[in-house]
């Protein structure tokens, strides 16, 4: 097998415990060949100097401020132009645990697809704490005429049933493998989305334009936590940007008919999340969201 560099690309804000949690998963990697850049994004907990200490390989760039998830990890990929020759590019979310064999996995998958347009490539993922509950299995099905980004198999147990389906009708997120051809068509992260929300999604479509399928690989396997860095619970500002990122988001991916169904259909498609918070008590969510979607974004 060829071992091309892979730059793994990793965020944080004052997650330090996940953060080291993760970087010393990845350092009992089996995977010969990779580089990792955490970019500290305006963190006050002192985890740049502590991952200098402890894993001296990763290079540390430090943002002043929290510049946002997408300013963020453009830091990162700035860098990586600038001082790596590498084929791949891995963009992970800092509160994951990595098995040894997982990134070994994910490049062989790649490299070894039947399919030469096949360029981006996801891991299964369990939830962090158990053995056989699914985070993500391939990424977020996107529905464009609903609004709708659910995950693929989340909260199921494992039997294998999502073994055999290797190109599923998935945008993938938490950790993706992009060959460097397909990052260079999409060059960054739109900033637009910061702080958080929908950059990832955004990210990967324009990086495959033709909508050539996207690769998953069950055998590499990682565990995430799941957090909301810098943002605690449904806060006002949370759900603002969620609406603005959210409209942001599918107006400029959907078809303008897609589009047109989406805001026909939008106040009936709400009615599940509106009875949800205003039984939590949470009128502010509502008004929020509304104001978010229908107030902002291009």
């Amino acid at each position: 097998m060829d071992y091309p560099l892979v730059v793994a690309v990793i965020l944080s804000c004052n997650q330090k415990k996940v953060t080291l949690d993760c970087l010393a998963s990845f350092s009992t990697s089996d995977y010969p060949n990779i580089q990792i850049i955490l970019v500290d994004n305006g963190s006050t907990d002192n985890v740049a100097e502590e991952v200098q200490q402890r894993f001296p390989g990763v290079v540390v760039l430090r943002n002043k401020v929290n510049i946002g998830a997408a300013g963020g990890r453009n830091t990162g990929i700035d860098h990586a132009r600038d001082h790596f020759d590498f084929k791949y590019v891995l963009f992970i979310d800092n509160d994951v645990v990595v098995r040894p064999d997982f990134l070994t996995k994910l490049v062989t998958g790649l490299q070894s697809c039947s399919n030469p347009l096949v360029e981006i490539a996801s891991p299964l993922v369990y939830q962090l704490g158990t053995e056989k509950t699914i985070d993500s299995a391939g990424g977020a099905m996107l529905n464009f005429y609903t609004g709708s980004t659910q995950t693929r198999g989340h909260g199921e147990e494992d039997h294998g049933q999502y073994d055999f389906d290797r190109f599923p009708p998935c945008v993938p997120t938490t950790a993706v493998l992009m060959h460097r051809c397909a990052l260079d068509r999409a060059r960054h992260f739109d900033i637009s989305f910061d702080p958080y929300g929908y950059e990832d999604q955004d990210m990967v479509l324009r990086a495959n334009p033709d909508r050539n399928p996207y690769l998953f690989v069950p055998e590499a396997v990682i565990y995430h936590l799941g957090s909301k860095t810098g943002f605690s619970g449904y806060t006002a500002d949370y759900t603002r940007m969620k609406g603005q990122n959210m409209r942001r988001f599918f107006k400029r991916h959907a078809t303008s008919f897609q589009w047109f169904c989406f805001t026909i259909l939008l106040p009936f498609l709400s009615i599940k999340t509106i009875a949800r918070e205003l039984r939590r008590g949470n009128v502010k969510t509502i008004l929020n969201l509304a104001r978010g979607f229908f107030g902002g974004g291009r």
